[in-house]
């Protein structure tokens, strides 16, 4: 499940200037990972919005998980058969298992492929991740070749593809079995190391597609991450779209949308050979705090301005008190106003919600921020109520 921010309340705000749902203007076709074990209703808002952004989904269908074995995720399949682009599942097999057992896995493959078909899925083809050490690519191929065998001869197969792979003996013979690679280029290596690094991205991506024949996909990041560590200091394992039972610091990392739109500009006034399309990880849902908002996404990909824009309001409850909120309008993320001043006619009584408190300086009120809260492109936030004979928008003021 994705994780939530308990400290602030979040609704989407007013429509950016380009909405999300508007076809895509990149020359690279988009598609997105869905990556949650479990559906909620929110899903269908969010396939709903990204409709024309994206023109394939690659779900996470089950992972086979060290000493915990299979988990079969828990997928809304009509929602898939109503939105009806391109799906392909995703089989997540854990880089630390000992041996893998490819018959099971290439049963599960076609199996994953007939039920989600039989629902109306439009699925076109199953992928494969696995972080494979470069020394076990071997053993890899001969299960891509089983679960080659398994599938229906349309069925793509794909696999994701790590830069560690780029210079092993073995890679040749995996590519041959697979249909297509999707080359990831964040988080390959430790996390404590940065999610994303652009330069290094662009090195792997040409030397990817030097050795490949066949065409590939480039993974993409449109999420942060954090390092958790206990109460010694020491790191305790990584948290991003599902929070960790674990107590203790965490340190923030998070992919720059500056320097991925940077680089996605690069490759598409450049192509590199073989190069077929983006898939980003992942698709955001409402709470998922730690993935870009879709308006982010969408600048990202359409080229449009990355900037905050943050704009409170007051709503009159007919009792003579306001509700008090701060939207961002942008297609950044940013902090939460440092403070937001309280002009008005006749305002006296007031209350903050946790995040902010209520400081009465000599004329108004004002809210000031308590915390290093971030306000996601597109949502907005409330900070409590003031009690007013008149206020109107324009008499409350934002100071970042």
């Amino acid at each position: 499940m994705p994780a939530s921010d308990s400290s602030a309340t979040t609704a989407p705000a007013s429509t950016p200037a380009k909405s999300p749902a508007q076809s895509s203007a990149s020359t690279l076709p988009q598609a997105a990972y869905i990556w949650q074990r479990v559906w909620t209703p929110s899903h269908r808002g969010v396939l709903a919005n990204s409709h024309e952004l994206f023109n394939q989904l690659r779900v996470l269908a089950a992972q086979l998980q060290s000493g915990e074995g299979w988990f079969d995720a828990h997928v809304d399949l009509q929602a898939l058969q109503v939105d009806g682009r391109a799906v392909r599942p995703v089989i997540r097999l854990d880089g630390r298992l000992p041996k893998l057992d490819a018959a099971d896995i290439a049963q599960r493959s076609a199996h994953i492929v007939s039920d989600w078909r039989a629902a109306g899925v439009h699925v076109d083809g199953i992928e494969i991740d696995f972080d494979c050490p470069s020394a076990r690519l071997p053993e890899y191929a001969k299960l891509l070749s089983a679960v080659r065998a398994a599938l229906p001869r349309e069925v793509q197969l794909s696999i994701t593809a790590l830069p560690d792979w780029i210079d092993a003996p073995g890679l040749p013979d995996v590519l041959a079995v697979a249909d297509e690679a999707v080359l990831q280029v964040h988080a390959v290596r430790d996390p404590a190391l940065g999610l994303f690094d652009a330069g290094k991205a662009a090195q792997w991506i040409a030397r990817f597609a030097a050795r490949s024949e066949k065409p590939f996909d480039l993974a993409l990041p449109a999420y942060g991450s954090a390092l958790v560590f206990d109460r010694a200091g020491q790191r305790v394992g990584v948290e991003s779209e599902a929070g960790l039972a674990q107590a203790g610091e965490r340190q923030e990392l998070n992919a720059d949308p500056g320097a991925v739109a940077a680089l996605l500009r690069k490759l598409e006034a450049a192509p590199p050979t073989h190069l077929r399309g983006i898939v980003w990880f992942r698709l955001p849902l409402p709470g998922d705090r730690r993935a870009w908002a879709l308006a982010t996404l969408a600048a990202v990909i359409n080229a449009q301005p990355l900037q905050a824009q943050l704009v409170a309001s007051a709503q009159s409850t007919g009792t003579g008190a306001f509700d008090l909120q701060v939207a961002n309008r942008g297609t950044l993320d940013a902090l939460l106003p440092a403070s937001v001043e309280i002009g008005g006619q006749g305002c006296g009584d007031a209350d903050a919600l946790p995040g902010y408190r209520i400081e009465h300086p000599a004329t108004g009120l004002r809210f000031v921020r308590e915390s290093d809260a971030r306000l996601p492109a597109s949502q907005s936030r409330a900070l409590g109520w003031v009690r007013c004979s008149q206020l109107a928008d324009a008499d409350v003021h934002v100071h970042p």
